[in-house]
């Protein structure tokens, strides 16, 4: 389908195109020389309808060859490179060399879709699975934890492969000194299979990841030193939205270094807070003005939360992990004030 072959319709031509790539199975990305007229948004038509499509649908790029580009195109295609791993890339030079890698990308992408279906409410079932009150809390306090599970569902560690000690090496010098770390560097880990699941912990922190991809990162959602220097219990937004962002991150590294082969394709993240009865939430602004006084909670039990739609491509977790962290916290925030 082209954009000049959708039918007439009462709706802009933008709304028509962006509605068809929601509905589409799979997206075709052409990068020539030219970049095209700005819509009202700043972006091109095309730029405006890959947006739309790499969060939530297969992008298939095919890139030409030998071509000047102009400096906003060439921009484009940046932004494109660095979903890259994301999405199926290919050059062609002439139209019959595109046709036939166009042809073989559409095969190979019906084989990969025959192998397994994505299903989003099996995903996010095994993602809750990981969530505090069924795994088991590891110390005092309030905790966050960030799940995901990925899809079509399928075993992507052998058992073998979930004991083996360069896995739970890897993960606990990430998890210590990596870029995106979730573990206190002054505290000591230890790993242990637990059943199907290889577990990383430290005294209030933990890495749970089991046979099928699926990955929880729980971390202390109050700090230490928040705990000694106030008297009233305070969640900081501020402290919060940076530990789901780099739990997010942290599990994309994560599953990449599992499932190199991106076998997973999507994902469902799902982020939650327990032992949080009788706290504030509050921002640092907002705690400096009024230090001795705020609304407490008064939620029973633990607060789970997924993003609508729930179901996201896999790499929004190394690319959109700052969106999709501010839109899991406005979520929180508004669960604990009501």
């Amino acid at each position: 389908m082209r954009a000049q072959d959708l039918s007439a319709s009462p709706g802009t031509p933008q709304s028509a195109c962006l509605a068809a790539v929601r509905e589409s199975d799979v997206v075709v990305l052409l990068m020539g020389a030219r970049y095209g007229d700005p819509q009202t948004s700043g972006l091109s038509a095309t730029h405006e309808e890959y947006r739309e499509a790499r969060e939530r649908k297969p992008v298939l790029l095919f890139v030409e060859r030998d071509v000047t580009r102009e400096p906003a195109q060439q921009a484009f295609l940046d932004e494109a490179d660095r979903w890259a791993t994301g999405h199926f890339r290919a050059f062609f030079s002439t139209p019959d060399e595109l046709m036939a890698a166009v042809l073989r990308a559409l095969h190979d992408h019906e084989l990969a879709q025959t192998a397994g279906r994505v299903d989003e409410a099996e995903i996010r079932a095994r993602a809750e699975a990981l969530l505090p009150d069924r795994h088991g809390t590891l110390g005092a306090g309030s905790q966050l934890t960030f799940a995901v599970a990925g899809g079509p569902s399928r075993q992507v560690l052998r058992p073998a492969e979930l004991e083996r000690r360069d896995l739970s090496r890897d993960i606990q010098h990430e998890a210590l000194f990596g870029d995106f770390a979730v573990f206190d560097i002054s505290e000591g880990t230890r790993a242990a299979i637990r059943g199907t699941t290889l577990v990383v912990e430290q005294r209030s922190s933990s890495v749970i990841l089991d046979q099928a991809g699926s990955i929880a990162v729980v971390q202390p959602a109050r700090r230490e030193s928040d705990r000694r220097e106030m008297e009233l219990p305070v969640l900081f937004e501020e402290e919060i939205l940076a530990a789901v962002a780099c739990a997010i991150r942290f599990s994309g590294w994560l599953l990449d270094r599992v499932d190199p082969l991106r076998r997973i394709s999507d994902v469902v993240p799902v982020v939650s807070l327990s032992g949080v009865s009788y706290q504030s939430w509050r921002t640092r602004a907002e705690h400096a003005a009024s230090p001795n006084s705020g609304t407490i909670s008064q939620i029973a039990g633990d607060i789970a939360i997924t993003l609508t739609p729930a179901r996201r491509h896999r790499q929004a977790l190394t690319h959109d992990a700052d969106r999709m962290a501010e839109d899991m916290i406005v979520l929180l925030r508004r669960a604990i004030r009501g």
